[in-house]
């Protein structure tokens, strides 16, 4: 397995296929966006992207996307955090070897926070997560009419060093 942050053209539709087949509603909020195409294909280029891919064969066995929480100064030592694994290469160690890439790659960005929201009706994430180091800050009751009940929501954190420079 290589680990790369370059989106090709060719990796579009591996996107696709996997988020249509992992996200339901026990796991987002947001299933609406894999309902056209081509706006998600336009979405995922804005993205900042670690993806896994077969070494071998290019194929796309899952990506980690990170941002800023917020365009505001003081969030420019967070990142937020999405995992999507394809199904057939969940349990392989993908997803634990794409997070600790992440987390190897935040000093030098200058970030001392990963953090991520889990639903509560995901316990298999949430025991992943805690599992690399992350730990629960808290939890949004009632966050999300899904399917016709509520679902609540955990928000776990990682946390790299405190003892970052304040250089600008």
């Amino acid at each position: 397995m290589i680990i790369t942050d370059k989106l090709l053209q060719e990796d579009i539709p591996q996107f696709w296929a996997i988020d249509k087949a992992v996200w339901t509603c026990d796991n987002t909020p947001a299933l609406f966006q894999y309902e056209d195409f081509d706006r998600y294909a336009e979405g995922l280029w804005r993205q900042q992207l670690l993806i896994a891919k077969d070494e071998s064969t290019g194929e796309v066995l899952g990506s980690v996307s990170y941002h800023h929480p917020s365009p505001l100064p003081g969030h420019s030592r967070q990142w937020e955090l999405g995992i999507s694994i394809a199904p057939k290469a969940q349990g392989q160690g993908v997803g634990r070897r794409l997070m600790k890439e992440l987390i190897r790659r935040a000093p030098a960005e200058k970030i001392g926070k990963i953090s991520l929201k889990v639903f509560t009706t995901n316990p298999g994430a949430r025991t992943f997560y805690k599992k690399l180091g992350f730990v629960d800050e808290g939890l949004l009751q009632k966050e999300f009419w899904l399917d016709g009940r509520w679902v609540d929501e955990y928000l776990m954190a990682y946390y790299i060093d405190d003892t970052l420079s304040v250089e600008t």
